[in-house]
């Protein structure tokens, strides 16, 4: 028996009650872990799509400087086999001491 100010519930209708707020916090708490998940997830992706990002550029100049070394390297073994040539020689007779050959002449510009 119930007083007209007072609403009450049977032992079921409580453990019934009990049962429903238990389920719905159960589902909130599963929904803040999944929710939580996915931004775990999500800022895991973004910093692999940087560091990807951050790798491909460092690739990429890591080659330029593969293909400049190997440019270079090409220049040496044409220059190792031009060494001991007389065209080699009269370049650098010409290029670096300034001589000339007997028939050439030079001018001098005041």
């Amino acid at each position: 028996m119930s007083s007209p100010g007072y609403f009450s519930y049977s032992k079921q209708e409580r453990q019934y009650k009990k049962r429903t707020e238990r389920n719905i916090i159960g589902k909130i708490v599963l929904g803040l872990i999944f929710v939580i998940s996915l931004a775990i997830a999500f800022s895991i992706i973004v910093d692999q799509n940087r560091e990807m990002e951050r790798l491909k550029i460092k690739e990429r100049d890591l080659q330029i400087e593969l293909d400049l070394a190997e440019m270079e390297q090409a220049e040496i073994q044409e220059l190792k086999t031009k060494i001991g040539t007389n065209e080699f020689i009269e370049r650098i007779a010409r290029d670096e001491l300034g001589l000339v050959t007997s028939e050439e002449y030079i001018f001098i510009d005041d």
